[in-house]
């Protein structure tokens, strides 16, 4: 007896709904919902959403709300099939008005490790919704750029990480113009507040006080996809300038350069990323 209640009860909801759908073609995220609760298949919601006569007035963001609903994952590649095949009536906008100002420093060609880092330095925070990250993914913003976004989410702790006793970077070689040209390669040891260069020929080894950094920043070069930062300059304040390549730069690696600086701003977040002084 239940069982036929339920369905005269279905009957009714989907001769109501297509008693609505006759005189309006507009599909909204609330509609599409009413036909996942009231028992529609997949198949018939992907109907309603490929039908020539019927138009989508939804936005990206809120295919994330139709799957913590549970809509089937079929109707919700139907909706963005659609979305993205529909003519745009304007530039994707994101919901976080912040982003516009960061995609103008994409367009100007600064390197993805000085944005990702500006994004760091901003002590700003941001909840990026999927049209954000759509919006990001459509100008041009690299992995690095977006994880330093979602990472402000998390905050900032209160007081720096501790720097391990000993920590060690190898596969650098040292840049300095006319500085031991024979044999640049070694590697810097992290101690405590000091960095010492360690090179492979005896005699050349020198320390740095990382407190007296006076600026830090990534030297990088134009490659076709991407900007490829290769090298990081270490300034002391008031002296001289210490810079430290990638061995494997001319095979695409830079992650010897990039642990180097990841523990520098990870240890010591107060030392000055960013571009050189001019």
């Amino acid at each position: 007896m239940k069982r036929k209640v339920t369905k005269v009860l279905l009957g009714v909801v989907w001769l109501t709904f297509a008693a609505v759908a006759a005189g309006a073609n507009e599909l909204t995220i609330n509609s599409i919902l009413a036909m996942h609760r009231s028992g529609a298949s997949a198949d018939v919601i992907v109907t309603e959403v490929d039908s020539p006569g019927n138009t989508l007035a939804m936005t990206a963001g809120d295919l994330e709300t139709l799957r913590r609903a549970s809509v089937p994952q079929a109707v919700i590649n139907a909706i963005r099939a659609h979305l993205t095949a529909q003519p745009a009536t304007g530039p994707l906008l994101p919901d976080d008005a912040r982003l516009v100002d960061l995609v103008r420093l994409i367009e100007t060609g600064i390197s993805e490790p000085i944005i990702a880092e500006q994004v760091r330095q901003s002590h700003q925070t941001y909840a990026l919704s999927v049209n954000d990250l759509i919006y990001l993914e459509q100008n041009g913003a690299g992995d690095s750029t977006i994880a330093a976004l979602m990472a402000t989410r998390a905050g900032r702790s209160a007081a720096p990480a501790v720097a391990p006793a000993l920590l060690v970077f190898e596969d650098l070689e040292l840049a300095n113009e006319g500085f031991w040209r024979r044999d640049r390669k070694g590697r810097l040891v992290m101690r405590g507040d000091s960095l010492r260069w360690e090179g492979r020929r005896s005699g050349h080894d020198f320390e740095l006080q990382i407190p007296a950094l006076g600026k830090v920043w990534y030297t990088c070069e134009v490659r076709p996809s991407e900007s490829f930062c290769h090298q990081l300059n270490l300034k002391i304040v008031k002296g001289d300038v210490h810079r430290f390549r990638d061995v494997d730069r001319d095979t695409g690696s830079n992650a010897a350069i990039t642990r180097v600086a990841e523990a520098l701003r990870t240890y010591f977040p107060r030392l000055p990323f960013g571009e050189p002084d001019s």
